[in-house]
C-alpha cells in the first residue's frame, strides 16, 4: 500500500505527509512545483490537475519495497473550477492503475453535486470508488498565513465575521481523520464535518492570543467588501478573496461535531494549545 498526496503545498497535505512519514506508510506528494516541493524525507513529483500529461508521473514513482499507489488524498487549490480535471484524474487512476480509495478534502459548505468540488463528491459515488469526504471548518493554521502579518505587526485580527462562533480546527486533526480514510480496511463511503473541540468567537480568539503572547491583540471588524479587498491586496486571486470573505461573513458553527475525535481516537488541538505551540511565530 502507498498513498498519493495531492496539493503538496497545502496545509492539510503537509500534515498528511508528515503523519504518513511518522507512521512509516509509503507515500509520494504531487505538486505543480515538482521536486522543489520536496523536503527532508518527503518525496515529491510533478503533478498538475489541469495537465493530463502529469497524471502517470506519481504512478511511476519507485517505492522502496515495490508498493503501488492504492489511495489518493485529493485537495484542490483556489482555481476556477477544478472538478472536471479532478474527475478526469479519478477515472484515470481507477481505470489505468486500479486505485479504489479516495479521500476528498473540501470545506464545510461543500454540497454533493454542487459547485467547486461538489461534483467530485458525486462522481466518486457514481464510479463506485471507496471514499471519504472531509468538510472542515475554519483552520487554525490560517493564523500562520492569511492573518499572520496583521497579527504579528499590528496586533490585529481583521475579519468580517462579527460575533460568529467557530469550532476552529487544526490541520493536524484533519490529517489524522484523512489518514483513517486512506488506510482503514473498511471504506467509510460517507462525509464528515470536521470541527475542533470548542466554539470560539474572533473576539475570544483575540483574547487567547493576548494572553499567550503577552500583548493586546484586537479583533477588528470590517465589512465583507473591505475584507475581500484586504485579501486581494495580500495576493489572493480576486475571486478566491471574495469567496473567503463571503465564508467569513456568512458561515459559522453553532455546535461542535465530535466525529473527528471519535473516529481518530485522539484529543483534538484547542485554540490555546495551538497558539502556545506556535507562539514564536508571532513574537
Amino acid at each position: 500500500m502507498a498513498i498519493f498526496v495531492t496539493g503538496g503545498g497545502g496545509k492539510t497535505s503537509k500534515a498528511v505527509a508528515s503523519q504518513l512519514k511518522d507512521a512509516s506508510i509509503p507515500f509520494v506528494v504531487g505538486s505543480t512545483r515538482g521536486v522543489q516541493a520536496s523536503s527532508q524525507g518527503i518525496d515529491a513529483v510533478k503533478f498538475d490537475w489541469t495537465d493530463e500529461s502529469t497524471y502517470p508521473i506519481p504512478f511511476e514513482h519507485e517505492f522502496s519495497n515495490g508498493e503501488k499507489i492504492t489511495a489518493v488524498y485529493i485537495v484542490a487549490g483556489p482555481v476556477a473550477d477544478p472538478s472536471p480535471a479532478i474527475n478526469s484524474f479519478v477515472d484515470y487512476a481507477m481505470k489505468e492503475h486500479g486505485v479504489k480509495r479516495f479521500v476528498l478534502c473540501g470545506g464545510e459548505t461543500l454540497k454533493k453535486g454542487g459547485p467547486f468540488v461538489g461534483t467530485v463528491w458525486s462522481h466518486l459515488e457514481e464510479v463506485g470508488a471507496e471514499y471519504l469526504v472531509l468538510l472542515p471548518t475554519w483552520f487554525l493554521e490560517n493564523y500562520l498565513d492569511w492573518f499572520y502579518l496583521p497579527l504579528k505587526d499590528e496586533n490585529k485580527i481583521y475579519t468580517c465575521a462579527g460575533d460568529a462562533t467557530m469550532a476552529f480546527v487544526s490541520s493536524e486533526d484533519i490529517a489524522a481523520l484523512a489518514i483513517k480514510g486512506l488506510t482503514s480496511e473498511k471504506p467509510f463511503n460517507c462525509d464528515f464535518t470536521v470541527h475542533g473541540p470548542e466554539l470560539v468567537t474572533h473576539d475570544q480568539l483575540a483574547e487567547k492570543f493576548s494572553k499567550v503572547l503577552g500583548r493586546k491583540i484586537e479583533h477588528v471588524r470590517v465589512t465583507q467588501e473591505k475584507r475581500a479587498s484586504m485579501l486581494a491586496e495580500a495576493g489572493f486571486p480576486a475571486a478566491f478573496a471574495q469567496f473567503i470573505a463571503h465564508l467569513e461573513a456568512n458561515v459559522w458553527n453553532k455546535e461542535v461535531d465530535e466525529a473527528t475525535a471519535r473516529v481518530t481516537g485522539k484529543k483534538l488541538l484547542t485554540c490555546d494549545e495551538f497558539i502556545a505551540k506556535h507562539k514564536a511565530a508571532w513574537l
